[in-house]
């Protein structure tokens, strides 16, 4: 049964933004005289196409409540809200290195108004990191202290266990009974019971079937685990429109042009020759930061691809 929403909404750019990009625009064209009123509006008509607007996506709750979310959201939000609306409490999201897995799963926080808590799941992580761990107190006595996994299956909210295919079989089977259960036990004994506004997002960079060409050391993850996530799993990829908003919004156009068609001719080249590099998201955020402070392109290119080997570096350039 649906009982969320989502809508998206283009923001309207401000007045002084408009008069911005008008004095501007006048301002590059007023050299070539004759300039008539129809050629001025067609400028500031293209000059405004051009800008780069916010986008706001509003979540409206079943209580009448709405939330808009502060920055724009991973395209594929509406994909993973939906699966929130048709009920499911256990989600996984498989996607790439660096493709936007947290960042969806703190968009889904904040569209829901709930509390956010992760914890990436790798080889040292122990159920004490997940439970929680007793701890000596002023007086001398010990006292069992929850852990922020434990504060929010109880009390409502999301949590991400991001890198579950590299977890520690223990630590899975705690993880196990969470999920199916309804409830988990922590170390001092204590039952608890999951609370109905408790989302718990897995995160994996396989399908849950053992390391890969990319993903060498990953684990696989038995059947029992991945039934938890039954009609409510999503594959996340790269979202080019979001980086094309951030870019274009932080560049110069022809420079950030430039960046955007770099980056997706990269990722087609380790596609395509099964590389085991990634060219994420992060990427194109750190050369953006990189350009802004007056490196170029090449300076980008060069420091990213300095740890290549020659025939790695033949194959992408």
């Amino acid at each position: 049964m649906r009982n969320e929403s989502t809508t998206t909404t283009l923001e309207r750019p401000e007045p002084k933004d408009v008069f911005r990009l008008l004095a501007h625009a006048v301002e590059e064209h007023l050299q070539d005289r004759g300039v008539d009123e129809a050629s001025i509006r067609e400028i500031v008509t293209e000059e405004v196409a051009k800008a780069t607007l916010p986008r706001t996506v509003e979540v409206k709750l079943p209580t009448g409540i709405a939330n808009t979310l502060a920055d724009a959201p991973h395209r594929q939000f509406s994909e993973l809200l939906s699966l929130v609306e048709e009920g499911h409490t256990n989600l996984l999201m498989v996607g790439p290195a660096g493709c936007g897995k947290t960042t969806l799963a703190k968009n889904l926080a904040e569209g829901l108004g709930r509390s956010f808590g992760f914890i990436s799941l790798s080889a040292g992580v122990t159920e004490t990191h997940l439970m929680g761990r007793t701890l000596p107190q002023a007086d001398g006595s010990w006292k069992f202290v929850p852990s922020r996994f434990v504060e929010l299956y109880t009390q409502g909210g999301v949590y991400l266990l991001d890198e579950i295919d590299a977890a520690d079989a223990n630590v899975m089977v705690a993880i196990n009974a969470a999920l199916a259960n309804g409830v988990l036990v922590t170390p001092d004994g204590t039952v608890h019971k999951r609370h109905a506004d408790c989302i718990i997002i897995a995160a994996a960079n396989t399908w849950g079937r053992g390391g890969d060409l990319m993903y060498v050391g990953r684990n696989q993850l038995d059947a029992s685990t991945l039934d938890r996530f039954c009609l409510a799993t999503i594959y996340v990829n790269y979202d080019e429109d979001l980086e094309a908003h951030l870019v274009r919004s932080g560049l110069d156009e022809t420079v950030g042009d430039e960046l955007l068609s770099w980056v997706r001719s990269l990722r087609s080249s380790i596609s395509r020759n099964r590389l085991r590099r990634v060219a994420s998201t992060r990427l194109v955020i750190s050369a953006m930061r990189a350009l802004r402070q007056g490196r170029t392109l090449d300076d980008v290119k060069r420091r990213y691809l300095q740890d290549w080997s020659t025939d790695e570096k033949a194959k992408v350039c």
